[in-house]
């Protein structure tokens, strides 16, 4: 039996226990985002960073709210973790998903007001202050990133990012907490997405608003 709780697309199901925080980008403010829609196309289980030979749990095109507190059930149907071969240890899970989100945030200096921004970069929003209207934001691309002062040194890769600037699909591969090997018998695993800090904007304007990181907790039970 599995139990799925306000989850992230899967992106750490199948640790047996841990607790993932993903921080907000430093040198760029952060705040709550009360909706995040992703668009998901493939999650794959790999039994190494490379993820040479994975083992797809999902393959379709399929958007979730992962601020919403329904998530878990729809990733659920999404996702097929009796297909996990048996007796096999896997290390990490392989995300594939669109460049485009559709958010509403706030972080007390700017919000989002609404648009959309083209591919690869930035979304202007608007101060602080009356209606928070939902925005198509991109993530931007790795040397847009890099011109905003202060990010510079800015890495994708940090956060398990694989992405080519003007791309319409990225990548994020996770490693597992702790290895995972089927016997047979899946765990019960509850999973909690924390959006709290996952709007944001850098280079001290509301010019520069963009996707934060989420956080993920995982908690597992025996069945």
């Amino acid at each position: 039996m599995l139990k799925f709780t306000n989850m992230f697309f899967v992106l750490f199901a199948l640790s047996l226990a841990s607790s993932a925080h993903a921080s907000p980008i430093t040198g760029t403010n952060s705040g709550q985002a009360t909706r995040y829609d992703v668009t998901i196309t493939k999650v794959e289980l790999c039994q190494s960073a490379t993820c040479t030979a994975p083992f797809v749990l999902g393959s379709s095109s399929k958007v979730f709210d992962i601020a919403s507190a329904s998530v878990g059930e729809e990733v659920g149907k999404f996702i097929d973790l009796q297909g996990i071969p048996l007796f096999q240890t896997w290390s990490h899970v392989r995300v594939t998903m669109s460049t485009s989100f559709v958010i509403s945030g706030d972080d007390g200096t700017c919000k989002t007001n609404g648009g959309s921004g083209a591919r690869g970069a930035f979304l202007a929003g608007a101060a602080s202050g009356g209606a928070v209207l939902p925005a198509t934001m991109q993530l931007p691309n790795q040397a847009t990133v890099q011109a905003v002062p202060g990010l510079g040194g800015f890495d994708y890769s940090t956060y398990g990012i694989t992405q080519t600037d003007g791309a319409s699909q990225f990548t994020m591969t996770i490693a597992l907490a702790s290895p995972y090997t089927c016997k047979g018998e899946l765990p019960r695993i509850d999973v909690k997405f924390d959006t709290s800090q996952a709007f944001g904007h850098g280079g001290g304007a509301c010019t520069v608003t963009f996707p934060q990181p989420p956080t993920v907790t995982i908690t597992a039970e025996d069945p």
